[in-house]
């Protein structure tokens, strides 16, 4: 490969137009310009929906080649035209990880993922298994070589895509809400690994992100995205942050320390869950848990502790040892002794993976559907009515005829939030809601919650990754330990909450 001059930006879009539909009004990328300089880290921020994923998706060549109209502009690569290489010569400038990892992996287990990747780059036979292992070391993923990508967890799936990632040797990098399901300590460890990269090998780093907190010590420069991915602001950074808080505040997007301390509720907690000397294997053993009625209930832990399999065993989707009992109606009862259709009447699920959940050809019909089946009570116009208040207020409005698997992650969470909560069960659970979002989203769907809360007594159990936010909107905490559920004390919280914003 040539030595490029300096100067010349790694990736860079000029005056790019693009819409997935052929005769659609809707421009997601609208004369939309970007350079990002070599050897830098670059992190992008922006709303959700606002044309980041898709920017990334041409910048790859994802698109337009595998859909999508691209009118007008260009792409280039280290100043080469990126729609007169190949995919193999366009992975050695820059390589991508998707927002959802399952998207991208081609086999079943990571070894040979890995192996694939390197077949794709034409190594040597001989030389794989030292590449893979080598790289999986790296990455602390040796553990997890041989075992089937679908049964890691969210954030164990993240890792493997990095892995995969950075094991191509791309003179660039573009990675799109890396750490969405990746605990703190591990999303920091990897920020470490990448500086030493961009450090050491000058290795070319951009990311796309809401959540700035592990990225503002690291990044050389901060760029603000608008609607249509039009650039608001860049050359931001952390020396110069403080001087742009009133940006994030008017685009309504995350910066550290915004989410306010919670108001505590009064009164005695009444049991809705309650988990006694709880075992599922390989993950918990003998755990002990009492979740409040008409609260939310944060559920802390690192990635692939088992927060998601507990919210399938409560749903009656796994074994498990000692007990486990819920109320949903007339006193706590052994979950394992309830219908599945009693038990879905009292309590719905947030997946982590909201296209897990989708039932219909479109946002509109995602909702009226959701509204139909729980709500037959209300006639026809009241339902509609309903579904585009909602869909309004959810930012969602102007995407009702897309499918919902044409959405930003981001919409996808917020739709399938919207779809489950028109169920008005008792209980919900909800597996990192805030994937995805901005700041104003997030806070959107955590003040409906909270007003269900209020209102309606709902009860809500979160898994996140995000402690800020725990502290801020949950009025217990719960953290896996050792394979314990140990309550986080009111001073924790406290404590844990100023930590949140100091961060």
């Amino acid at each position: 490969m040539d030595q490029i001059p300096t100067s010349v930006p790694a990736i860079e879009l000029e005056h790019v137009t693009f819409r997935y539909f052929e005769h659609g009004k809707h421009n997601v990328l609208e004369d939309a310009s970007i350079r990002i300089p070599q050897g830098k880290i670059t992190v992008i921020a922006g709303n959700s929906g606002c044309g980041k994923s898709t920017m990334a998706a041409v910048a790859d060549g994802l698109y337009p080649e595998n859909g999508g109209i691209l009118s007008s502009g260009q792409v280039r690569l280290f100043g080469q035209p990126a729609g007169e290489m190949s995919p193999a010569a366009r992975s050695r400038y820059l390589s991508m990880m998707f927002q959802n990892p399952d998207l991208q992996f081609c086999m079943d287990t990571l070894r040979k993922e890995l192996r694939f990747c390197l077949e794709n780059i034409c190594v040597p036979v001989e030389k794989m298994d030292e590449e893979v292992e080598r790289w999986a070391g790296k990455m602390d993923m040796t553990p997890f070589l041989d075992r089937k990508l679908y049964t890691l967890s969210g954030g164990e799936k993240q890792k493997a895509a990095l892995t995969c990632l950075f094991l191509l040797g791309s003179k660039a990098i573009l990675m799109d809400e890396p750490f969405a399901n990746i605990d703190e300590d591990g999303a920091r460890e990897i920020v470490q690994w990448i500086v030493r990269q961009n450090r050491e090998q000058g290795l070319t780093v951009a990311a796309i992100d809401h959540r700035l907190d592990y990225w503002l010590p690291a990044a050389d420069e901060i760029i603000v995205m608008g609607k249509g991915g039009k650039i608001l602001e860049r050359g931001i950074n952390r020396e110069n942050f403080e001087s742009h808080r009133s940006l994030f505040d008017r685009e309504g997007l995350y910066y550290p320390g915004r989410y306010e301390q919670k108001v505590q509720e009064e009164g005695a907690e009444v049991p809705a869950l309650v988990l006694e000397k709880a075992s599922v294997k390989g993950l918990l053993d003998e755990a002990c848990a009492v979740i409040p009625k008409g609260r939310i209930t944060a559920l802390l832990g690192p990635s692939g502790c088992g927060k998601t399999t507990l919210f399938y065993t409560l749903l009656g989707k796994g074994a498990y040892g000692g007990s486990i009992k819920a109320d949903f109606g007339g006193g706590l009862k052994e979950i394992s002794s309830v219908r599945p259709k009693e038990r879905f009447l009292h309590m719905g699920i947030v997946f982590q993976n909201p296209g897990n959940q989708f039932i219909t050809q479109n946002v509109y019909q995602e909702v009226e559907e959701s509204y139909r089946r729980w709500q037959p009570q209300k006639d026809e116009k009241e339902q509609k009515e309903q579904v585009e208040e909602q869909l309004r207020s959810y930012g969602l409005g102007q995407y009702r005829k897309y499918s919902p698997y044409m959405l930003s992650q981001g919409q996808q969470r917020r739709l399938a939030v919207l779809a489950s909560l028109a169920g008005n069960q008792e209980f919900l659970l909800l597996d990192e809601p805030t994937y995805g979002q901005d700041y104003r989203s997030t806070m959107a769907i955590m003040e409906e919650l909270q007003e269900k809360v209020r209102r309606d007594g709902l009860t809500v159990l979160m898994a996140t990754h995000d402690r800020a936010l725990a502290h801020a909107v949950s009025s217990v905490i719960y953290e896996v330990k050792d394979r314990k559920l140990v309550r986080v004390s009111s001073d924790e919280q406290e404590k844990g909450g100023q930590n949140g914003a100091e961060n």
